[in-house]
């Protein structure tokens, strides 16, 4: 019974830690507190429990205990700071990127979304000002919340100790490994620092088959689609913007997922588009629709 008496206090303590940091996330996260508010109520519990700590420093047991609640309270006071780095973002623009081609004369273009982050800004309208003085294109304009914020951390952290990987670590695994050997453009385009996500994997993986002369190309084709090692073609997203640039830069097809070809039609017919959408769920389909669609051209 004494056991249970000694150890319910110290349970209790740790129950409440972990209700009040649940709290305090969810506050954080509907917006009603910012992230400095968040880390200077966690550092004010970590220095309670370090006082708390030295003062009974010479009672083997109660140390033990506490030292254990400084523990947590410092690793969910490590966990957050890692949001600072997002405190300051205040809006992300989508803006028009100019699509890439891995190999030279490969008529395989990668479509890509600009993503310009613009910190301590507040006024949207100023911002549109600017986009349309500068004539950038840009397609929308949207403002950093804390569930965004929240959201990104979690991602960072999770990358950061290794349980997940980034998303173009994990496209460059999965096309390298369907090809099964290097090629230049594909390896010269995935040493770029400049790119991000994971919808260019099967445009890679076509290039990386035209340079290996087992795929033969003479059209031009906007492209976008993620990639397992097994060839099968996953969903991405902003679908839109990249149908948007493949009509502005004037190609006749756009190789899109499956997942994304209701979307995608959906977006074709309101905005009016004369691109041609072919929605593959895996990448021999995307070489058989290729292959016909260039011996319909030579005839």
């Amino acid at each position: 019974m004494k056991g249970k008496k000694e150890g319910s206090p110290f349970q209790l303590i740790i129950t409440v830690l972990i209700i009040f940091y649940i709290i305090l996330s969810s506050v954080f996260y509907f917006g009603f507190i910012n992230a400095y508010i968040v880390i200077g109520v966690l550092f004010l519990i970590l220095i309670i429990s370090w006082v708390s700590l030295f003062s009974r420093r010479h009672d083997k047991g109660q140390s033990r205990k506490l030292g254990a609640v400084v523990v947590m309270a410092s690793l969910f006071l490590i966990f957050d700071l890692f949001l600072l780095q997002y405190e300051q973002l205040t809006f992300r623009a989508l803006v028009h990127e100019e699509p890439v081609q891995a190999a030279e004369n490969s008529g395989i273009y990668l479509m890509g979304v600009g993503i310009s982050h613009y910190s301590y800004i507040e006024d949207e309208e100023w911002l549109v000002k600017n986009f349309e003085k500068g004539d950038q294109d840009f397609f929308q304009i949207e403002e950093v919340d804390n569930k965004t914020r929240y959201h990104s951390r979690n991602k960072s952290f999770l990358q950061l100790i290794g349980i997940r990987n980034d998303e173009v670590s994990a496209m460059a695994k999965n096309v390298k490994a369907y090809l099964r050997q290097e090629t230049a453009g594909v390896e010269q385009f995935l040493e770029s620092e400049d790119i991000s996500g994971d919808s260019a994997g099967l445009g890679l993986a076509l290039t990386g088959l035209i340079e290996q002369n087992k795929l033969m190309n003479n059209l031009d084709f906007g492209v976008t689609g993620a990639l397992s090692e097994q060839g099968e073609v996953s969903g991405i997203g902003m679908i839109k913007e990249k149908l948007l640039i493949a009509e502005q830069e004037g190609y006749p097809f756009i190789i899109i997922p499956s997942e994304n070809a209701h979307e995608a039609r959906q977006v074709k017919e309101a905005e009016s588009l004369e691109i041609q959408l072919f929605a593959v769920s895996h990448i021999d389909e995307a070489v058989q629709l290729i292959n016909r669609l260039n011996a319909e051209w030579e005839k």
